[in-house]
């Protein structure tokens, strides 16, 4: 939570800023005289008992319309318990990928305060490098690994959450800062495939007159790959989010995220408010 409460509180002082200096723009000076500020003044409250509309603060519930991008990753120490690196003790001398991944998409947010429920749709793409992939295993052997290339994987994905907001400033200011607390879930359709090699030695290996005895990470380079990792077709979401939120008169908001999102993430979403 420190880290998008740390971008957000910059631009929220600029902001907070530039709309004083702006209101300042706006007042009626004296030049103008007093019968002119009682007229727009008298006008202004027939208008409002009129119904001629609502002020900007004036509505519990708004919507947003946003757009929001995510890096995703897993922790080295994480994949450390299930897979051998290059630096562990006999391990080959091949550095296993970093699981990392980008996400893009649109939100759909219902904003009944202090609730807010997200709808989102997004495609989250694959960073991973393809590479060798030595499973732990006592005793250790470093040779019955399998070299994995991602084809084309990624997730097209769809969910909810609902996040809490709490105010940190004054919410009938034209700018001000809040914070959301929430999770939810979601589905992802999984699109591509995890190509793999495994070592000569292994009875799933499909070409097997091509380096029977040699290790996957020799094989990937001159033997036709021994099909796709089996994944399923439909994978669970699960969100655990943090956030803090910078909102523009209730016109527009800036988001920044941190939290779970299958893997550890931030991120940010902006967009309109209506």
């Amino acid at each position: 939570m420190i880290v998008p409460t740390l971008i957000a509180l910059p631009l929220f002082v600029v902001s907070s800023g530039l709309a004083e200096e702006h209101s300042e723009w706006n007042k009626p000076s004296l030049a103008e005289g007093d019968d002119d500020t009682a007229t727009r003044s008298g006008s202004s409250s027939d208008a409002s008992s009129k119904g001629g509309g609502q002020g900007v603060h004036d509505r519990n519930a708004m919507m947003e319309a946003n757009f929001r991008g995510r890096f995703l990753s897993l922790p080295d120490s994480i994949m450390d318990v299930w897979f051998f690196d290059e630096d562990d003790e006999g391990a080959a001398p091949y550095p296993r990928p970093q699981v990392r991944a980008y996400s893009v998409g649109i939100e759909y947010v219902l904003k009944p305060r202090p609730v807010n429920w997200i709808f989102y749709y997004e495609y989250i793409g694959s960073m991973m490098a393809e590479g060798y992939w030595d499973d732990v295993e006592e005793p250790a052997q470093h040779e019955d690994g399998d070299w994995v290339r991602p084809n084309g994987f990624g997730i097209h994905g769809v969910g909810a959450n609902y996040a809490h907001e709490v105010d940190l400033t004054n919410n009938k200011a034209n700018v001000w800062l809040s914070m959301l607390f929430g999770g939810g879930m979601g589905v992802g359709i999984v699109t591509g495939s995890l190509d793999q090699w495994h070592p000569g030695s292994n009875s799933s290996v499909v070409d097997t007159d091509c380096l029977s005895n040699s290790a996957a990470y020799l094989r990937y380079e001159s033997c036709a790959n021994d099909g796709a990792k089996r994944i399923p077709n439909v994978l669970p979401i699960i969100d655990l989010t943090a956030s803090t939120r910078l909102n523009f008169a209730d016109r527009a908001t800036i988001r920044f995220d941190f939290g779970l999102h299958d893997m550890i993430y931030y991120g940010f979403a902006a967009g309109g408010v209506f």
